[in-house]
């Protein structure tokens, strides 16, 4: 594979030299004589990582990280400062921005090709080991042992079997594991002063459970039940945490599920304020139908009623009411296994009236 470096050095003859090692090496090689053009060839032609100097008129190496760790496309370019200065202080500030590595001026080719050639492999790993399923799952925590950064993680991965209405974790409890469900189906939920419970998600294969509370380092502030026959892997949290601190790749990756999680609480807080029953209805049995394609139930529901909804937000006799109207517009399926959606252009209209 042919790999594409920005070389951002506003020095001719630095820059000159540098590509001449990286092209003997088999780099494709861009130069961007200032930080300007540097963070617009960056953002129009995304690297595969980034050689920046730091010291540069206009919009130093420091400016140039910063625009470009908020740009979604750019941020996780693995990012290496070029500098003359070896004062701490540079490289903590460096290193606080979000960068990945330095090499100090005036370098060996050979050190400049070992950096070069770590951070990349580096992030080949992250990025292409990292997926929603078991196996990518068990490669990715694997595979980062063949990193030096990893090498003292804890080589268990322990598998787990729950049955129907088991608790994972409980509200106050210490969290020291993060769960990655392999097959399944658990719901979160918040129980209030009167006993009624508040479903926070419903979760199934390829979702993550706890890592909200690791990262805070906090009690758990929910319970998480099994809906049914659940298979969990749980990854300790030393490995967990050393990850989210040692990668951008893995933090970044959490932040997102976390922005869905917030942004899905959100817009169910707003079905419940301004939606009808109806409406929340039919937009709780199209999204249920959505998280279940694909895992080999044919978009069947299991979820009990009670569960369905604590999650709509009304009474269960207003559900089953609901839910019969559904069935005898042809809308649903009901049978003793559970509901099935039959049309979903229709149930989708109904969230527009």
């Amino acid at each position: 594979m042919h790999y594409k470096i920005l070389l951002i050095e506003d020095n001719v003859e630095m820059a000159e030299n540098i590509s001449s090692i990286l092209q003997l090496a088999k780099y494709d090689v861009t130069h961007a004589v200032n930080g300007k053009v540097g963070v617009d060839r960056a953002q129009k032609n995304p690297p595969d990582l980034i050689l920046c100097d730091i010291m540069m008129p206009e919009l130093d190496g420091y400016g140039v990280l910063h625009i470009l760790n908020k740009d979604a496309d750019t941020a996780s370019i693995p990012f290496i400062f070029l500098t003359a200065k070896a004062d701490k202080s540079d490289f903590r500030a460096g290193m606080n921005l979000g960068a990945d590595d330095y090499i100090t001026k005036p370098f060996d080719g050979v050190d400049l090709l070992k950096v070069v050639e770590t951070r990349l492999k580096k992030h080949e790993l992250m990025r292409t080991a990292f997926g929603n399923n078991p196996e990518d799952v068990s490669a990715f925590f694997s595979k980062t042992r063949e990193l030096k950064d990893f090498h003292k993680l804890s080589e268990n991965r322990p598998a787990r079997g729950f049955k129907k209405k088991d608790l994972i974790f409980m509200e106050g409890q210490t969290p020291n594991d993060l769960y990655f469900i392999e097959k399944g189906q658990v719901k979160t939920y918040k129980v209030n002063y009167d006993g009624k419970e508040l479903i926070t998600g419903l979760h199934s294969e390829g979702d993550f459970l706890g890592f909200v509370p690791l990262l805070e380092d906090k009690p758990y502030n929910e319970n998480a039940e099994v809906l049914e026959d659940t298979r969990v892997t749980i990854i300790p949290k030393t490995d967990f945490i050393t990850l989210i601190y040692s990668s951008k790749d893995v933090a970044r990756k959490f932040i997102k599920m976390l922005s869905n999680n917030l942004e899905e609480i959100e817009n169910r807080l707003l079905d419940i304020a301004y939606q009808s029953v109806r409406q929340r209805v039919a937009s709780a049995l199209l999204k249920m139908g959505e998280k279940l394609a694909g895992s080999g139930k044919e978009g069947l529901i299991t979820v009990a009623r009670k569960d369905i909804s604590n999650i709509v937000g009304t009474a269960t006799e207003s559900l089953n009411r609901t839910l019969a109207d559904f069935k005898e517009e042809g809308l649903i399926e009901i049978s003793g296994d559970g509901l099935r959606v039959l049309n979903r252009v229709k149930l989708e209209k109904l969230l527009h009236f």
